[in-house]
């Protein structure tokens, strides 16, 4: 019976401490995981800025005749795209979550969801712009 109860105890304490330790960790882990999500979620879209800032600078080269205003059009859509591009590109370089201790790091972390936000944004105004620009 002793040793029942010993179990018992010894048990309860394992999967309580356990579980307090996993509940401390969570939140930054899940923070953390939402900001990669975003990212996840509008990093394929570089590709296709790429693509679109080609296609718009070939426009623009092949037609030597092209009205004046369209062709500040399509070069305000390059940098655009340029911009969206390089957005994420210094976000990528700068995220470094590892160099914050624990306590610090659900800060950095809510600071970086909102840079990447802002990223995501950014990246889509200009791909729905460079879209419309190809388009035209």
């Amino acid at each position: 019976m002793k040793k029942t109860i010993a179990l018992l105890t010894l048990l309860t304490f394992t999967l309580t401490y356990c579980g307090q330790k996993k509940t401390e960790e969570d939140p930054n882990k899940a923070l953390y995981n939402e900001v990669m999500d975003i990212h996840d979620e509008v990093m394929p879209g570089m590709e296709e800025l790429f693509r679109l800032k080609k296609k718009l600078e070939q426009e623009i080269s092949n037609s030597p005749d092209l009205v004046e205003g369209k062709k500040q059009e399509l070069e305000q859509t390059i940098l655009l795209l340029d911009s969206a591009s390089k957005s994420m590109m210094v976000w990528m370089r700068e995220f470094s979550p590892e160099d914050y201790e624990k306590e610090k790091q659900r800060d950095y972390l809510e600071s970086e969801l909102k840079r990447v936000n802002t990223v995501k944004d950014v990246m889509l105004e200009a791909l729905e712009q460079g879209r419309k620009a190809a388009q035209d």
